[in-house]
């Protein structure tokens, strides 16, 4: 394929086409830009020149000959006579500075190279239906601009350091002119002959020596170079200087890391940074430090008159190196990050990608070239260069001031002076402007405002959008402008919607939360992350969006994924969003939330010190700012949220650090802060809490007074009784721990020390009423122990309660009913994993008339995602069958309209309950409602309706799991009497207690139900579908990679796992079979749900090995204890997302200790009831590899 712009334009003979090889006679001629100005061509400035396939193939030979004792003198002599040109001293001159005088030559000979060039020659087709856009470089494109347009405006920009020095507009041709000065300038300074594919450092003024530096490293950098790509030798023409631009806010560790990364030999500056490169050159010696012309010498200076030959073409340069720039450095050091001018060509096309309407790109470079674009950003950053490149490629100029910290004066006093007609602006900068009437009102003097690199808050929004238009822009540096489009309404600027033609993916990480993906596309002629990673197959960009509430086209930026914070307990949150509406607080400048490793979150808050100097103490003013806190709080999940007593404030003489965009240095900080962090978290409970005083004379009436106000107070809320559930009421995890916390604080106050019995969390779990929590601390003032009935008598306690009112009756199906031929069937959990696999084997069973699909929430759309996800196709007569209920599980009806639930108790035959909580904290009493009563309404939904609806519930075998082999040498399929069995653990407790009500209800009530104990779930036996990632399996697996151990067993467990899609076939099978079995002798049955087919763990372990080679099998408790060493030392959110294994340490210690079921399972009646599961097989290598594969560690 020839791209557009290339060689074959103009007339110019490819290779494979044939030129002229007789002796003496040029290849191709290629016109040079005066003639091309004089024949009136048009496009860019031509390849003056390369090598002539003579010098290839005498190369070629010459590194064929390794004998070769003088390589140095056979290259020059190679150069001279493929170019026919007798060069003079050839053993006197350094060979690359021939070399360069010898292309001089060459380009007034107009001799052209028929040779390859460095363009993969494999690259995949481009979709029909998108363009080939035309290829250009910067370089050639400056140099045609200023021959063909040279007043064409470039930039304007300040005369002096002063707004009232005035502005001056910059030509194109003025940008030419000092490039071609510069490129004189370098050559004299440094000659040509420094290493091959050196690094110079850049670091200078914000102004626009920065673009003039780049291009002129570009033109200057040639040496003839020999490079294999992929198998095939050519002679390219490789640069010299890469530039790297430095920030000047980077640590001097930093810089010296980025120096050493890009082996930079050389660094170039301007006098005002003299100072800082001058420490650099303490720390580093060896750096060879050059200071850089005054601006308005390289724009005035007499050599920028004389041409500065150039000699690439784009096929050459594509994959060559135009710049280094470097990541942010946030969460660690900054990364160099190389970007080829295929990468800005890339960025250059976004422009022509075909997009609905033509609507509007939420970045600038679709613009007018009346237009006028003010730019804040550092020019040593990306967007700050995407300014410089949409100048050139598509005429739209930028606007610069002088180089001031930017505030709110500056700012509105340089759009007064410089008229700009839209800006690129921080959000930062944004929320100072909300507060001042008179900086909106000079904001909406320009027709919009473009914001990016940080999320901007909504309140800030709101007011910045009643005065001009707000385009939310994304990008990145290593994926270039992500090509999106503006929303069609004005409210909904906070959200992105992406060009469809692009082909961004939207992958779900849990929660409603997508991160976005990029797979690899048919061209990369619009993917600048094509170029960034050449061999990448899909790129995960680590951003996080949520889908607006209405028009699933839209999405909001939600942060990255390497800003998620790993709590100790296992939960993530991402604090971004957290974070931006507490820093909208007028009195706050910085807030950071930190938490890594701990059970819950504190915050750092960075005062406006002036604001702050008005405050006695810390605490009046974190007082002050509670409010906006709590308010915040509120927009996230519970265990992310802030509690009062774990706020500190920052110093004055340690502020924050920031990124050269603004935003907050996350991992600086929190090391900077290390000591002040540990405090918060070190700080013993007892007396730090200001608490309200028990009563004098406790009693369980004063008590449960004082309980009631402590929780109205937690949960904001009033008008609840004393026997309400709290956690019914919304007390969350981290509300627990502040109620312990309230309490352990209070008894300390009252009893003048620890109390005799230490209230717990776990109490306060157990306890979830204010009459319990009442008598809790009634005991704990009076010594005794806190626990006043024994676990059997709670747990028959609640058999009791949702069992005793069971009407004595006989088996009901022996009461004659038409059973309908096809059931309709009652499913609850669909969009669970195993929930959407029973719900796609029921639409897929001719036997199934209709599936009511009771959910929490509404769940169709989810749904239909879900399915999508999981490779699901189902045929849309199916999707008939399907009902989406949206139910509460508390209400005796479901909460469905009355009409509703009568006709389901007409029609339904089969109950599928398989909705369930799972979390480990809650004491069985939190579990009572809804989850242990919904059980009992479904009963009496079988009891009142007309076909005896038949309950199946999805147990777990964790109601078995503390069975042991005194109780029996097998674990029988039956009813469990014996609370011994059940391990103490609300979630196994709660399934137990269901299990007994549905025995009970057969029992007595002739109810039939069927109790399924379920054991492992594995991923699907398919291709597509994923089993959770963040299971205990793949966590070992991705821990294993990281550290190159495996566990050789699984401890004392086996592997009777079950694929999830096969799971969901056998629980439908027993279904069809206990329809045909169940009778008065046998209403009720038990099936243990697990693999008959045992395997070991060590017979898969080779399969793993065969995925990843470098993983060294050892003990299972080796494994944990190399684990427990790397948490010891405090790793870091990416060691900590590289082995997520650390966060379950307490869970695979248990496995190493063997905590789990050792007595075997009986399988015989579920064998029975199921072909499928009397013919399943062990798990294989298959298997195995089929997991590893979708999980893609």
């Amino acid at each position: 394929m020839t791209p557009s712009g290339n060689s074959n334009q103009e007339g110019e003979d490819s290779a494979e086409s044939g030129g002229s090889d007789r002796a003496g006679e040029p290849a191709d001629y290629v016109k040079t830009s005066k003639q091309m100005k004089d024949s009136g061509a048009k496009g860019s400035i031509p390849r003056q020149t390369s090598i002539c396939r003579t010098m290839e193939l005498s190369i070629r030979s010459m590194m064929a000959n390794r004998r070769t004792k003088r390589p140095a003198e056979v290259w020059k002599y190679i150069v001279a006579v493929s170019l026919g040109i007798k060069p003079s001293g050839v053993r006197l001159v350094n060979s690359y500075k021939i070399i360069h005088q010898i292309l001089y030559q060459a380009a007034a000979r107009g001799v052209k190279y028929q040779g390859k060039t460095t363009r993969s020659s494999d690259s995949v087709t481009m979709a029909p239906n998108i363009p080939v856009p035309r290829k250009r470089l910067l370089t050639t494109e400056i140099d045609a601009i200023a021959e063909s347009n040279p007043e064409r405006r470039f930039c304007v920009m300040p005369r002096g350091s002063e707004l009232s020095d005035g502005l001056q507009e910059i030509s194109i041709e003025a940008l030419s002119r000092g490039i071609n000065f510069l490129c004189w300038w370098i050559e004299a300074q440094t000659g040509i002959d420094a290493p091959v594919g050196s690094t110079v450092a850049y670091m200078g003024a914000n102004d626009i020596r920065y673009f003039i530096f780049i291009v002129a490293c570009h033109k200057t950098g040639y040496k003839v170079g020999y490079s294999r790509l992929r198998g095939r030798s050519a002679c390219i023409l490789t640069f010299l200087n890469q530039p790297l631009l430095l920030s000047s806010k980077n640590s001097d560790e930093a810089q010296l890391y980025l120096l050493h990364e890009t082996k930079c030999n050389r660094f170039f500056y301007t006098a005002e940074r003299e100072r800082k490169v001058a420490e650099l050159k303490q720390l580093c010696p060896e750096l060879n430090i050059i200071e850089l012309p005054r601006l308005d010498a390289i724009l005035k200076g007499q050599e920028g008159s004389r041409f500065y030959p150039f000699t690439q073409s784009y096929e050459e340069a594509e994959d060559e190196v135009f710049l280094i720039v470097h990541s942010s450095g946030s969460t660690g050091m900054p990364k160099p990050i190389a970007l080829t001018h295929g990468y800005f060509s890339a960025l250059d096309a976004i422009v022509h990608l075909p997009r609905p309407g033509d609507r509007r790109l939420t970045i600038f470079c679709d613009l007018s070239p009346d237009n006028l674009v003010l730019s804040v950003v550092p020019f040593f950053h990306m967007m700050g260069i995407v300014a410089f490149t949409t100048s050139i490629f598509h005429s739209v100029p930028f606007l610069y001031g002088p180089e001031k910290p930017l505030s709110v004066d500056f700012l509105t006093d340089l759009i007064k002076f410089g008229r700009p007609t839209t800006a690129l602006l921080p959000p930062s900068i944004l929320d100072d402007v909300s507060l001042s009437e008179e900086a909106l009102l000079t904001l909406g003097t320009m027709e919009s405002v473009y914001f990016g690199g940080a999320p901007l808050s909504s309140e800030t929004g709101d007011k910045v959008r009643k005065y001009t238009k707000l385009i939310t822009a994304l990008g990145s540096t290593e994926t270039n402008l992500i090509p999106s489009i503006v929303p069609e309404k004005d409210e909904d600027y906070g959200y992105l919607e992406w060009n469809p033609n692009y082909g961004a993916v939207m992958e779900p990480v849990g929660d409603d939360i997508y991160e976005l993906v990029i797979p690899r596309p048919t061209t990369r002629d619009y993917h600048g992350i094509c170029h960034t990673f050449p061999s990448f197959t899909e790129y995960h960009t680590k951003d996080l969006f949520t889908r607006h509430p209405s028009n699933p086209r839209l999405w909001k930026h939600h942060g990255r994924l390497d800003d998620v914070i790993v709590l100790s307990n296992g939960f993530k949150f991402n604090p971004v969003i957290l974070e931006t509406m507490i820093e909208a607080h007028p009195l706050i400048s910085r807030a950071l939330v930190v938490g890594k490793g701990q059970f819950h979150t504190a915050l750092l808050v960075e005062p406006y010190w002036d604001a702050f100097n008005s405050y006695l103490d810390p605490n009046s003013f974190i007082d002050d700012i509670w409010p906006a806190i709590e308010e915040a709080n509120k927009t996230i999940a519970a265990h992310g949220r802030i509690m009062k007593d774990k706020i500190a404030l920052s110093k004055r003489d340690k502020p924050f650090q920031t990124t050269p965009k603004g935003s907050t240095r996350r991992a600086a900080v929190v090391k900077d802060y290390a000591n002040e962090i540990d405090a918060i978290y070190t700080m013993s409970d007892e007396g730090t809490l200001a608490v309200d005083e028990l009563p004098a004379n406790p009693d369980l009436s004063n008590l449960s007074e004082y309980i009631h106000d402590l929780v109205t107070k937690t949960l904001q809320r009033s008008g609840f009784g004393p026997q309400e559930d709290l956690y019914k009421l919304g007390l969350d995890s981290l509300q627990t721990i502040q109620v312990a916390k309230y309490l352990r604080s209070a008894l300390f106050a009252h009893c003048g020390g620890p109390s005799a019995v230490e209230l717990t969390t776990q109490m306060v779990y157990a306890n979830p009423t204010v009459e319990k929590l009442a008598q809790l601390l009634l005991r704990v003032l009076n010594g005794d122990n806190a626990t006043d009935v024994s676990r059997p008598e709670k747990l028959n306690s609640l058999i009791e309660k949702y069992t005793s009112s069971l009407p004595i009756q006989g088996f009901m199906t022996d009461q004659p009913t038409k059973a309908p031929t096809k059931s309709p069937i009652i499913l609850t959990g669909s969009t669970g994993s195993l929930g959407t696999y029973l719900l796609h084997t029921l639409l897929e069973d001719p036997s199934v008339a209709k599936v009511y699909c009771f959910n929490r929430s509404d769940a169709q759309s989810k749904q239909e995602t879900i399915f999508q996800q999981k490779g699901l196709h189902i045929i849309p007569n199916a999707l008939e069958k399907v009902e989406y209920l949206t139910v509460s599980f508390s209400d005796p009806h479901f909460g469905l309209p009355l009409p509703k639930y009568n006709a389901l108790l007409t029609t339904v035959t089969t109950i599928i309950h398989n909705a369930w909580k799972v979390d480990f904290n809650h004491s069985v009493d939190s579990f009572e409602d809804p989850h242990i009563r919904s059980v009992r309404h479904f009963i009496d939904f079988s009891l009142r309706s007309t076909h005896h609806a038949h309950v199946h519930f999805i147990s777990s075998v964790g109601t078995v799991g503390a069975w042991t082999w005194d109780m029996g040498s097998t674990i029988p399929e039956s009813p469990l009497e014996d609370s011994k069995a059940c391990p103490s653990q609300g979630y196994g407790e709660s399934k137990y207690i269901s299990e007994r009500i549905c025995h009970e209800a057969s029992r007595r009530s002739g109810v039939p139900t069927t109790v399924y104990r379920v054991g492992q779930i594995a991923g699907p036996t398919t291709i597509e579908g994923l089993w959770n990632p963040q299971d205990w399996l793949p966590t070992i697996i991705k821990t294993s990679k990281a550290i190159g151990l495996v566990p050789d067993t699984l401890g004392s467990r086996s592997v009777d796992w079950i694929a999830v899609d096969t799971l969901a076939r056998i629980i439908t099978e027993v279904i069809h079979t206990r329809a045909v079995t169940v009778s008065s002798a046998s209403p009720h049955a038990v099936f243990h749900l697990v693999n008959p087919s045992k395997t070991t763990w060590e017979a898969l372990v080779p399969t793993v090995q065969d995925m990843y080679p470098d993983m060294e099998p050892v003990g299972f408790t080796t494994w944990v204890k190399h684990l427990e060493k790397l948490s010891m030392k405090s790793p870091s959110e990416q060691e900590i997302a590289e082995k997520p294994a650390l966060k379950l340490l307490e869970f695979y210690r248990e496995f190493a200790e063997g905590a789990t079921l050792l007595v075997p399972l009986e399988v015989d009646r579920a064998k029975e009831a199921s072909e499928t599961m009397a013919a399943l097989g062990p798990v294989t290598g298959d298997d195995m590899r089929n997991w590893l594969k979708q999980w893609s560690f």
